[in-house]
């Protein structure tokens, strides 16, 4: 099942019992727009009301996971826009952070800015070591969204998020590994989501949910 023409920007495939959601905007590394967060949201509804989905890929096409956010609508003098923007983003992150079925992020090439946060939205994070990871929010003069912060904070700790918020670190994907930001560095990435996926595709759908629900809840007692 394809939802949407390859124009859109955001596709969604279920292959196999996973729905593979791809960020397709070459021109623009990626960056999402507002549009493209619309589409993500109708995505993750429709996702959540299929009982046959056992997991979803995240993944960009074209040598990108995702540079972030659409600069073009975030640095415009509308405010009203910006705001909206900001609200769809945040909206379509907590959305996927919430969705019941484990996710995994494929991640290569740019990783940057709201991209990392829909990484870190997923359960499981595979990255090729040349992948680039950073949130250059202060150079281009804009505030990540605290709920973004808190997130990376909770996952790296707060030194290490320092490094990329405030001191403007690049990571490499073997970095991220080490530091914690991605679970495992492969230089294929497609073989590794796909090992990782192999034991969903035969599992029983509930008891993926069931597993799944008490990963996070150990994840959440872990970083009180």
């Amino acid at each position: 099942m394809i939802a949407d023409p390859p124009e859109s920007g955001l596709r969604l495939e279920v292959v196999d019992r996973v729905a593979v959601i791809s960020i397709d905007r070459p021109d623009k590394r990626n960056a999402m727009s507002s549009a493209m967060w619309t589409a993500l949201l109708d995505h993750l509804r429709t996702i959540q009301h299929d009982p046959d989905v056992v997991a979803v890929l995240l993944r960009g096409e074209g040598g990108s996971f995702s540079a972030g956010g659409d600069l073009a609508e975030l640095q415009v003098a509308d405010a009203r826009h910006v705001d909206r923007y900001r609200q769809l983003a945040e909206e379509a992150v907590h959305a996927l952070t919430a969705l019941d079925r484990p996710k995994v992020a494929a991640i290569d090439g740019t990783c940057f800015g709201a991209g990392c946060s829909l990484a870190l939205a997923c359960d499981v994070r595979i990255a090729t070591p040349t992948s680039t990871f950073a949130i250059p929010s202060l150079r281009n003069g804009l505030v990540y969204e605290p709920a973004f912060v808190h997130r990376l904070v909770d996952v790296v700790g707060s030194g290490l998020a320092g490094l990329l918020l405030l001191g403007g670190e690049r990571w490499s994907g073997e970095d991220a590994a080490m530091r914690g930001l991605v679970d495992r560095c492969a230089s294929d990435v497609a073989t590794a989501v796909d090992d990782f996926l192999t034991a969903l595709r035969a599992a029983d759908p509930h008891a993926i949910v069931a597993t799944t629900a008490a990963v996070r809840g150990g994840l959440q007692r872990a970083a009180l």
